[in-house]
């Protein structure tokens, strides 16, 4: 069995860097074989997973790392493995793998595979269009629309902070200024229209680094969760904000959630859209997401989120 190791030397505002060395380390004293490769820019990651002949290829890195990876092992026989190295690290609390490192990689080489979903998400400007011009992607963990996708964009833009601390900073820095569209949503047999600060579809229980959005989720199950908040105002924001932080928010006011396994969003108004923590569409007018079952095989950890 091959490793192959995509470093990510910039997540978590380097973390990725100073895990590159005990990384080494602990190959060397395994003598398992394997390549230890760092990513460039945007797409790499992608790239190398696509060039890799290894039977295992590991990110290691944040959220949008273990996309960028994903996006180039789906459609094939290769095996994602995850080192968490980010800033919100969300995929891995549905895989039941630890951020700390010892017990991440004691997970890659002790785990077992497993079959999870992906989805794609597609986002355009108008029903204008053509299909042509529209951006699909595949995802992994979840999609954020609107606010979620707003503070996603205002995240990456803030190079001081990790973890939980720069999402709940980005929130309250992205509120003032935030306007929430009204939106049309289609699922299964169903449609509603009514202004939605977000709308979180969920593979994985949980994303913004430690918002439980989709608490209920399952990796593998063949469906999206699905959560909309209403337009809150900023009280109200305060107030179910930690119910959120311990997916306690299910039955509180303002608040839809649904499963389905294709769900379109649309709106007359731009908003922007999110996967897996990375902006997917900017100024957009609407955007369709679709599961696809058991499209991914993955290193899994201690009591997965799986049926």
């Amino acid at each position: 069995m091959k490793y192959t190791f995509v470093v990510n030397p910039n997540a978590g505002k380097g973390k990725g860097r100073k895990l590159l060395a005990a990384l080494n380390v602990e190959l060397k004293n395994r003598a398992v074989p394997h390549d230890v490769l760092t990513t460039e820019g945007t797409g790499h990651a992608t790239k190398l997973a696509q060039e890799s002949t290894s039977d295992i290829v590991v990110a290691v890195g944040g959220d949008g790392t273990v996309n960028e990876v994903a996006n180039g092992l789906i459609g094939t026989d290769k095996i994602l493995g995850i080192i968490p190295a980010g800033s919100g690290n969300d995929l891995v609390k549905s895989l039941g793998i630890s951020k700390k490192f010892k017990e991440a990689l004691a997970a890659l080489f002790g785990g077992a595979a497993k079959r999870i979903d992906v989805a794609t998400v597609t986002c355009w400007k108008n029903s204008a269009d053509a299909p042509s011009t529209r951006s699909t992607r595949y995802f992994v963990n979840g999609v954020g629309i609107g606010f979620d996708a707003a503070v996603a964009e205002r995240t990456n833009q803030m190079k001081s902070l990790s973890g939980i601390a720069v999402y709940v900073l980005a929130v309250f820095q992205t509120l003032g200024k935030y306007v929430a569209p009204t939106f049309k949503m289609c699922f299964d047999e169903s449609q509603m229209e009514s202004r939605k600060l977000l709308i979180a579809i969920g593979n994985g229980i949980c994303a913004g680094g430690g918002f439980y959005l989709t608490p209920k989720a399952k990796i593998d199950d063949g469906y999206l969760d699905v959560c909309a908040l209403d337009d809150f105002g900023i009280p109200d924001i305060v107030k179910i904000m930690p119910k959120v932080m311990r997916g306690a928010h299910e039955f509180s006011k303002g608040v839809e959630m649904f499963r389905s396994k294709r769900i379109s969003v649309s709106s007359v108004q731009s908003f922007y859209v999110h996967a897996d923590g990375e902006i997917v569409g900017r100024n957009v007018n609407a955007v369709e997401v679709a599961v696809i079952p058991r499209a991914l095989g993955v290193i899994a950890g201690t009591n997965p989120r799986i049926v």
